[in-house]
């Protein structure tokens, strides 16, 4: 097989073509793929840029991928064309195998795609090396004879015109088991479980390899000793130019570790399949009852803390002239903490109700977004020396209410921390990214220890005393959870009081072709 393969794919539909380029390099195969959707951009590729392999759908709105095939038979015959098709039905399978596809498969199952890549130019390699022994043959049959008897990975064998054994090589016999004075006139159904000789498939290969110059032989075959093993050949018939069949050629090759080792991908992909089905349950059931513990003891903690911020109000009230200062402070210190105990629980709350939020996307328009939250932020910014900085903010696809939110948070984290400089700058901008757009807000304030840098955006993770800096430490947890909803990323950079820089990248959506 090449290096590198030139594919050529005829499909009116993108994204199944990026299924099948993935499954193809899980595979390890290396490749180019060229789609086409077009009889004429079909022809042209064929005539300009000829293909190692075509890969094609049944059924395109203006182009049949049967026609597609004719084509490619006539100007390419040699090139196999496998069909990867949502159509189904054994009557549909059995037309495209009669008019000459090499192999056909469902979208459904594109784990036997590398095989039958790998099975289609092994045959291929097969029908190249019998053409040239067939060359040999009308050369010099003597010559043809001892070349065959030195070939003892392959059963090569002749056959009369009748299906009977002519001739024997020591490939055949340590194949097939049988030597030579054992099998010499023996018919080739031999060979054949009884199921396929009772549906008299030995005949039927002789017959398509009669009628169409070569056959295709594949499947189970029984050796001397009764035990099978797998079998993939060629039956060539023989004659010369324009005259009478005078027999038939066959050569087969042992596949038996082969088609094992298919067997047992297939149970292993089997296998992984269901467990990735198992283990997918299960974290959705430990996802559900994680958002069921939150929800719920978010709520149950409400009813005693309003207890508490009750019953010190009273005490405030009843008996504040009464108390010593020493007393009156500790009451105002419960107070305090439990106003911050509501404040995460309501932190806890919202980042709950992210993940059953339901995601709504659209066109966001960035530019916009960040100038709304700057409006909705101006009492936190109200006497501050603030130096904005705002570069081009592209359109994004995303939920806008989701990253309202985030930039909320962001924009309020940058303030926050700007608060012991005297001339505070915040820096807001977008990079394009390739496959995807992230998005920045950079600013001078206290930064953070790089060594931390992965807790940044954990729940209740804090780098600085309250008393220095309020806040329940949910509001990054708050702007990952949302940008992870987008299938994006979150990350941060920082010194310790040197700024920080915070990230998010948001995916961009497919490009249509």
């Amino acid at each position: 097989m090449k290096k590198q393969l030139r594919i050529l794919y005829v499909e009116d539909i993108q994204a199944d073509v990026v299924l099948v380029n993935h499954e193809l390099r899980k595979g390890g195969l290396k490749f180019r793929t060229k789609r086409v959707d077009a009889r004429n951009v079909f022809i042209r590729e064929l005539e300009q840029h000829p293909p190692d392999l075509i890969l094609s759908d049944h059924g395109l709105p203006g182009f049949d991928g049967l026609a597609a095939l004719a084509i490619a038979k006539s100007k390419c015959p040699n090139v196999p064309f496998i069909f990867v098709t949502n159509s189904r039905g054994k009557d549909m399978a059995a037309e495209m195998f009669e008019r000459g596809a090499t192999d056909y498969l469902l979208k459904t199952h594109l784990a036997k795609l590398v095989p039958s890549v790998r099975r289609a130019f092994r045959e291929a390699e097969t029908r190249a090396r019998l053409k040239q022994q067939e060359q040999a043959l009308h050369e010099s049959e003597d010559r043809f004879r001892r070349v065959v008897k030195e070939i003892k990975h392959y059963a090569i064998f002749m056959l009369d015109t009748e299906g009977r054994i002519a001739t024997w090589n020591e490939g055949a016999e340590r194949v097939q088991g049988y030597p030579a004075k054992e099998v010499i006139g023996k018919p080739l159904a031999t060979f054949f479980p009884p199921a396929d000789i009772e549906r008299k498939v030995p005949a039927a290969v002789l017959r398509k390899a009669e009628q169409e110059g070569r056959a295709l032989s594949e499947g189970w075959r029984v050796r001397k000793d009764g035990s099978l093993f797998w079998s993939q050949g060629i039956i060539t018939a023989l004659r010369d130019k324009g005259g009478p069949l005078r027999g038939f050629a066959t050569v087969a090759h042992d596949l038996t570790k082969e088609k094992q080792a298919e067997a047992e991908i297939e149970r292993l992909n089997s296998q992984l399949e269901s467990r990735v089905l198992e283990r997918t349950a299960q974290l959705e059931a430990l996802n559900r009852e994680l958002q069921a513990f939150s929800y719920s003891v978010s709520h149950d903690l409400r009813a005693p803390l309003r207890h508490i911020v009750g019953y010190v109000d009273i005490l405030q009230t009843a008996a504040g002239q009464t108390l010593d200062a020493t007393s009156r402070q500790h009451l105002q210190t419960i107070a305090r903490a439990a106003t911050q105990m509501g404040q995460m629980i309501d932190a806890l709350l919202e980042l709950s109700r992210l993940d059953r939020a339901e995601m709504r996307f659209k066109r966001v328009n960035l530019a916009a977004l960040v100038e709304d939250v700057r409006r909705e932020l101006r009492s936190e910014i109200k006497g501050r020396d603030i130096d904005w900085q705002i570069g081009d903010l592209p359109e994004v696809q995303g939920d806008p209410l989701m990253l309202r939110q985030a930039i909320v948070n962001l924009l309020s984290n940058a303030i926050k921390y700007t608060r012991t400089r005297p001339k505070a700058k915040i820096e807001i901008g977008a990079k394009n990214c390739g496959r995807e757009t992230t998005f920045f807000v950079r600013d001078n304030g206290v930064g953070f220890d790089m060594d931390y840098a992965d807790k940044l955006f954990a729940v209740f993770q804090r780098f600085h005393r309250s008393s220095e800096f309020e806040g329940t430490g949910v509001g990054l947890a708050i702007v990952r959870r949302i940008i992870h909803q987008h299938g994006g990323r979150t990350w941060a950079e920082g010194k310790s009081d040197g700024g920080a820089t915070l990230y998010f990248s948001i995916p961009k959506p497919p490009v249509a072709t």
